[in-house]
Formats: C-alpha cells, sequence, structure tokens
C-alpha cells in the first residue's frame, strides 16, 4: 500500500505515524519527506509518501481506520490507496 499525508509541520508527525504502523504490524519500506511553503500562507507544510507492507489479513479500510484517529489528531490529511 502507499501512504501520503499532508499537513502544517510540527515535531514527531513521522514517529507518531510509524508507532501506529508498527503497532499494526505494518512495515515501512520506503519513506520519503519534504518541508515547503504552503501556497497561501507561506507556513512550513509537510508531506509525506510511504511505501508500505501491509500483513496479509489487514484491508486497506482496517489500516484507514487505524490511521483516521491519529491523522485528526495531527491535524493531517492522509490518504491509503492499494498498489496494484
Amino acid at each position: 500500500m502507499t501512504l501520503e499525508l499532508t499537513g502544517n509541520d510540527r515535531a514527531g508527525i513521522v514517529r507518531d505515524i510509524t508507532r501506529v504502523l508498527a503497532a499494526a504490524g505494518v512495515n515501512l519500506e520506503k519513506l520519503s519527506t519534504d518541508v515547503q511553503p504552503a501556497p497561501m500562507s507561506g507556513e512550513p507544510l509537510f508531506s509525506a509518501q510511504a511505501q508500505l507492507a501491509v500483513p496479509l489479513s489487514m484491508t486497506l479500510d482496517e489500516l484507514q481506520a487505524r490511521l483516521e484517529g491519529l491523522a485528526d489528531e495531527l491535524m493531517v490529511d492522509l490518504a491509503l490507496r492499494s498498489d496494484p
């Protein structure tokens, strides 16, 4: 699966997301992050893309449910998609 995340930059985003992934038995295979000024405000905007190795027994919906609460808490947009 691929995870895409965007939100205001702050310390601990990667730590918090990877903690939830590890607790779910998900392996982070590749991670790319970037910080750029937001188009309207110029505030630092954090983005990340990750390739995930998800247990065969876990569905996209299950992983999304585990991450949604954290995404709300961190105030980030988070999207998951299955890789072909």
